[in-house]
């Protein structure tokens, strides 16, 4: 491997380097001022006086050193006019990105909920590729939920750090290691399936992956008291996607080691849920293959079977997310789980219609579909529900199956593509469907 193995401690050790908690560290002092100078009566007199003199132009995000041959770096942060009305997550990570290195130590008091907003956006802008180097810090404040900061980060970064990696050195083998080394690290058991078991028991996963030099497999960690509620969450573990046979033109292939994007999100998921100590029994599911060519890859008008029993022909061989996780939705639905959740890179048509950073969910419940947006407005980090559209169904069938994998036209992929995947859901399973970009 070219690059440090992607272990889930590194990333929770490296979180816990950023918020240093010792005051002989300190060099430099954040000062932040608003707007309006009514909202600085905790600003020490010299610093209120140096803004009202000097700042003749309030630039919110401006960081102006004030360079006063003081013992310790000072600095204002300019925020709450037009940009950066609060002190915010974003208002963090521009901070982060463009302070000088050194260790940093906010000024007076901010309340809760904006603290640990503001650290985790300085936090998840530190995040550097196969890079555990930390040249930026800044003193946890005394109201900080640190625990929970460094828990949300060590899981966001180990998720980058999978999706980052070549599919190379990322491929079904380096990431069935990495998800043994995630479960080991939280005492979680395992359950590796391949060879006979996948080819006999999940067609549809052997079928995508059998082209690969590297075998099919379906990676399975439960963990949690069997008292409390079952969820489920599935990640879609395509490591590389070629397209198959239907192949992908080079300036679409170019990026596709992402296309495992679903399997990094369950894992960041995955260890916030554990780290937090959440009362609920946790089933991670990932299949995880390599789309490739060669002489056993599956044609397009193929048919296979599915784990379900529904028959399915290959309409095109590039829509093969769905198929690897058909399988394990009817796996994880006999379960009979309080909630199945999976992640995909799945459409190009949910990126046409929502853009790269505004990810669709979809879901047959009403109060799922509630929850999750007032969560997504809460978080300031927005989801967008899209139908799952009956009467669009009839656009996936075939004449010589149950089921195409594709509807016949172009319009609302990432609609049909999820209906495909309702059909190995039972009805009242309450289960969400994310169409992701990672």
């Amino acid at each position: 491997m070219v690059y440090v193995e992607p272990k889930i401690e590194n990333f929770v050790n490296y979180s816990e380097k950023l918020f240093y908690k010792n005051t002989n560290k300190t060099n430099g002092l954040i000062y932040f001022v608003n707007f309006k100078i009514a909202n600085n009566k905790s600003l020490p007199k010299d610093i209120l006086q140096y803004y009202t003199a000097r700042i003749s132009n309030h630039i919110d995000g401006k960081i102006i050193y004030l360079n006063r041959r003081n013992k310790i770096n000072e600095c204002l942060v300019l925020y709450g006019k037009d940009k950066y009305k609060t002190i915010s997550q974003s208002l963090g990570s521009y901070v982060s990105a463009n302070i000088d290195e050194g260790s940093w130590k906010i000024y007076g008091k901010i309340n809760n909920r904006n603290v640990n907003e503001f650290f985790l956006g300085w936090g998840l802008e530190q995040y550097k590729f196969n890079n555990f180097k930390v040249l930026k810090y800044l003193e946890a404040s005394d109201n900080l939920n640190t625990k929970d900061i460094i828990n949300k980060l060590s899981g966001i970064f180990y998720g980058k750090e999978l999706i980052n990696i070549p599919s190379l050195d990322m491929g079904p083998e380096a990431l069935e290691k990495s998800f043994i080394n995630f479960a080991n690290y939280h005492n979680a058991e395992i359950n590796i399936i391949k060879g006979s078991i996948i080819k006999d028991k999940f067609p549809l996963i052997y079928a995508v992956g059998k082209a690969s030099v590297e075998e099919p497999r379906l990676l399975e960690l439960n963990i949690g008291n069997k008292k409390h509620p079952l969820v489920i969450i599935i990640g879609k573990g395509v490591c590389f996607d070629t397209g198959g046979l239907d192949l992908k033109p080079s300036q679409y292939m170019r990026n596709m080691k992402k296309d495992m994007g679903g399997a990094a999100s369950i894992l960041s998921l995955s260890h916030l849920v554990i780290a937090s100590k959440l009362k609920v029994r946790l089933k991670v599911l990932i299949p995880t293959v390599n789309n490739d060519i060669g002489p056993s890859a599956m044609r397009p008008g193929d048919v296979y079977n599915s784990r379900a029993g529904i028959t399915v022909e290959i309409g095109n061989t590039d829509a093969e997310g769905r198929l690897i996780l058909a399988d394990t939705l009817y796996y994880a639905d006999n379960y009979k789980p309080k909630l199945i959740v999976d992640f995909a890179t799945l459409t190009g048509a949910a990126r046409v219609a929502l853009g790269p950073d505004l990810p669709a969910f979809f879901t047959h419940h009403e109060d799922i579909a509630t929850m999750l947006n007032n969560i997504s407005k809460n978080e300031e980090d927005p989801l967008w529900r899209l139908p799952l559209y009956s009467p669009y169904s009839p656009w996936l069938a075939s004449e010589v199956a149950d089921t195409n994998n594709i509807s016949q036209g172009s319009h609302a992929g990432s609609i049909t593509a999820a209906l495909f995947l309702n059909k190995f859901i039972k009805p009242k399973t309450k289960w969400v469907h994310l169409d992701t970009y990672a």
